[in-house]
């Protein structure tokens, strides 16, 4: 008798998290690579500058791109079924020319008024020159986002998957050679420039990927239905809620960092220590203990299309049940990943950035991190609920308090960073609050707290304790720190795993029953 192996249809939910988690922790190793690259070629002051970049970009993003790429991932997942490619075809038309017209208004002012920005309202001057190139990069990544959107509703996850992997490496590589010709330099704006510039070139061949793909699998396939569908129709009315929150939310979260250098040179800082303060934290600290983010953000974009699939579909079983599961697999994936690293983060940083990172910095910013997980999680749900506008004033006010801790805060002595990373712990932890209890109205269920938080704090306490203790033994036996640090990860990680097993927790396995549809039908996804 032969051997039968378990066949993972590509159409199914697993499948496309799989594809999705392997992706992104390439991914997540490929931008370990970049930030380290950008840490050594760069320094901590350029990257301030550069930090001081991204909340232009982000806001230029949030009006031109964050609600239509929601709304092409939902509509289009609600023609997953039927393989209808006329009305696929129809959507992604819509959805370009809303973006175009945005793009008009909202990326190319940028450009043209890059120098005022620059001086105005960023208050560094040096960050005009890669100001100038938002608009060719928002301009690629608009087609780059919204066929992303559309692969990922229609549940073909690995043409997003080789786009983000395509981009990535492209971005090591282009940003690494700039840099290297660029030499050592302490023109911090000429830094920022060639960051940027990187960056844009780099969306190229993701988005030559992404149209050859489009025109493989959607375009080429059957002939325009002179029946468009109601699509198009509901593109706005799913995209402009989530854009405005976006919009106003990165406003206000902008102004946090806009206003974050001026507030540590009132606390006492120089420019210089206050602009490397912001660097080492939000491109060095930040990226390394937000680590597990990956399986996150690749719950997350699958969570979406799957609670509105059931939502349609009047599922309520189901999306009580993706509820609950969504919740406990964050907790007990993330809380001990996150707890591993806590111990090694200082060794590590130092491997990677060639700066140690205070252990103070990676406590805070570990508690920050591990409610940003939930809060993420949460937020998708309710997209996923259809629960935008709740999901818009939620997110106003976890801005909201993350500026006014940048503010009062920061600017205190015996504070300075402190008060902006305080700001990080309540800002998630007030959204995820009043997330859960939108949730909880909309569906009548709530996270269990014992499976969603208290065993896998629990489980992460003891991780993490472990993972101090076998690093302090491990480090006189070998030479140097990085075999170590990936000891103690690995007998830490198995230690997790044993405590799962022993409280009856079979970590694949509930993976899977994360992430594969329920059966149960019935009603009550919402309430009337």
């Amino acid at each position: 008798m032969g051997w039968r192996f378990l066949k993972i249809s590509r159409a199914s939910v697993f499948y496309n998290v799989s594809v999705l988690t392997v992706s992104g922790v390439l991914f997540q190793l490929l931008g370990f690579v970049y930030q380290v690259i950008l840490s050594r070629m760069a320094g901590a002051q350029a990257l301030g500058v550069y930090r001081l970049v991204s909340p232009v970009l982000t806001v230029v993003l949030a009006a031109t791109l964050s609600g239509l790429r929601l709304a092409v991932t939902s509509l289009s997942a609600g023609l997953r079924a039927g393989r209808d490619t006329g009305r696929l075809r129809a959507l992604v038309r819509k959805s370009m020319l809303i973006f175009f017209r945005l793009f008009l208004v909202a990326a190319v002012p940028v450009g043209i008024f890059s120098r005022f920005i620059a001086e105005h309202v960023i208050l560094e001057g040096r960050t005009a020159k890669a100001l100038l190139l938002i608009p060719v990069y928002v301009f690629l990544i608009g087609f780059e986002w919204t066929f992303e959107a559309l692969f990922l509703g229609i549940g073909k996850t690995k043409y997003t998957a080789v786009s983000n992997l395509l981009e990535q490496f492209s971005k090591i590589v282009l940003v690494s050679a700039l840099l290297l010709w660029l030499g050592h330099s302490e023109d911090y704006g000429q830094v920022a420039f060639y960051i940027m510039l990187g960056m844009t070139l780099s969306e190229i061949p993701s988005v030559v990927w992404l149209l050859a793909s489009y025109r493989r699998k959607v375009s080429s396939q059957g002939r325009a239905r002179s029946a468009v569908g109601e699509e198009p129709l509901k593109i706005l009315p799913l995209a402009l809620p989530v854009s405005i929150s976006a919009v106003v939310t990165n406003l206000i979260a902008s102004a946090s960092v806009v206003i974050l250098p001026g507030r540590l040179i009132a606390s006492g800082l120089s420019s210089g220590e206050a602009l490397s303060a912001l660097g080492v934290v939000s491109e060095m600290a930040l990226p390394l203990i937000t680590l597990p983010m990956v399986l996150i953000r690749a719950m997350s974009s699958v969570l979406l299309p799957t609670i509105s699939r059931s939502i349609s579909q009047s599922n309520g079983a189901d999306v009580r049940r993706k509820v609950q599961k969504s919740f406990q697999a964050t907790g007990l994936f993330v809380l001990p990943a996150t707890a591993i690293l806590v111990p090694l983060a200082g060794p590590l940083s130092k491997i990677l950035y060639r700066q140690e990172l205070e252990p103070a910095y990676v406590l805070l910013l570990a508690i920050a991190a591990v409610f940003t997980y939930f809060e993420v999680i949460a937020s998708s749900i309710l997209n996923g609920l259809g629960m935008q506008r709740a999901g818009m004033l939620i997110m106003i006010v976890g801005e909201g308090i993350q500026l006014l801790c940048t503010y009062y805060l920061a600017a205190l002595p015996n504070l300075g960073i402190y008060g902006y990373i305080i700001g990080m712990i309540l800002s998630p932890l007030a959204v995820l609050l009043l997330s859960l209890e939108a949730i909880r109205y909309k569906t009548g269920c709530a996270p269990a707290f014992y499976d969603s938080f208290l065993l896998p704090m629990l489980a992460a306490g003891v991780t993490g304790m472990f993972a101090r203790y076998f690093y302090v033994t491990f480090l006189p036996l070998f030479g140097g720190q990085l075999l170590p640090i990936l000891a103690a990860a690995a007998c830490s990680g198995g230690i997790c795993i044993a405590i799962f097993l022993m409280a009856g927790l079979h970590p694949l396995r509930y993976y899977k029953t994360l992430t594969i549809p329920g059966t149960a039908r019935g009603r009550g996804a919402e309430r009337k």
